[in-house]
């Protein structure tokens, strides 16, 4: 079934548009695992995700991470470097469900002209029923580097959109493990089947520093001498307010 009459109207959808996308959405909960929110959950946890406090990002394919290099910018992101101590942006996933345009946090107007592509978040604190965002994400989430399969993006018929998340600095050696492991088990997995893949990468030669809390984090760096204690007692305000 196609989405191609999947037309938005000023105010909401047409009530065939959205019988269409319900249509496409039971069709694959039906091919996944009951379970599959869970799956979501200790997946996203590979890259330290935390259900209270960890916003996801959502990007249309294409635009992911794109914006104008105008001194606002630099100066955005170089504050953000200072505040969190340095950050690495990952992108952890698809989906090409439209319904997530609905289910995001609206950007503010600035920041929609600086990232054109960049459609919203997902964060606990801001969803009106205060759910994780493992929790509302659309089942046909496909982690990074496991094939999507055809069938479903030509029942939605979207370009796509991108799931992002910030992760510390210090995670990027990691990151790259996980990258690399997570390229391994795509040549092999099915998005629809058991993701038996996340123990295995669990148990190789994949650390855990990503999984560890942030406030850990923050104290292995001072003990490195990596942060002053002014900065890391400024960090550490940051994360737990």
């Amino acid at each position: 079934m196609s989405l191609t009459d999947n037309k938005r109207k000023k105010g909401g959808q047409t009530a065939s548009s959205t019988t269409t996308i319900t249509e496409a959405e039971h069709i694959v909960a039906d091919q996944v695992p009951s379970n599959r929110r869970e799956e979501v959950l200790e997946y996203l946890k590979l890259f330290g995700y935390k259900p209270d406090r960890t916003i996801l990002q959502v990007h249309i394919v294409g635009f992911f991470n794109k914006r104008r290099a105008n001194a606002r910018a630099v100066e955005q992101k170089e504050a953000a470097s200072r505040r969190y101590g340095g950050t690495t942006f990952v992108v952890v996933g698809r989906t090409h469900d439209p319904s997530i345009m609905d289910l995001v946090m609206k950007p503010k107007k600035k920041r929609e002209e600086t990232s054109p592509g960049y459609v919203g978040y997902l964060w606990k604190s801001k969803d009106p029923q205060k759910r994780a965002p493992h929790e509302v994400i659309p089942l046909d989430f496909t982690p990074v580097h496991i094939p999507y399969p055809a069938d479903w993006k030509n029942m939605f018929v979207t370009k796509g959109f991108m799931v992002a998340l910030h992760v510390p600095a210090s995670f990027a050696k990691d990151k790259n493990k996980l990258s690399r492991a997570l390229y391994r088990a795509g040549k092999n997995a099915d998005v629809r089947k058991r993701w038996d893949f996340i123990e295995e990468i669990r148990s190789s030669s994949y650390g855990q520093q990503a999984a560890e809390d942030p406030l850990s984090i923050l104290k292995i760096r001072l003990a490195k001498g990596e942060i002053s204690p002014q900065e890391y007692e400024k960090l550490r305000q940051t994360l737990t307010t």
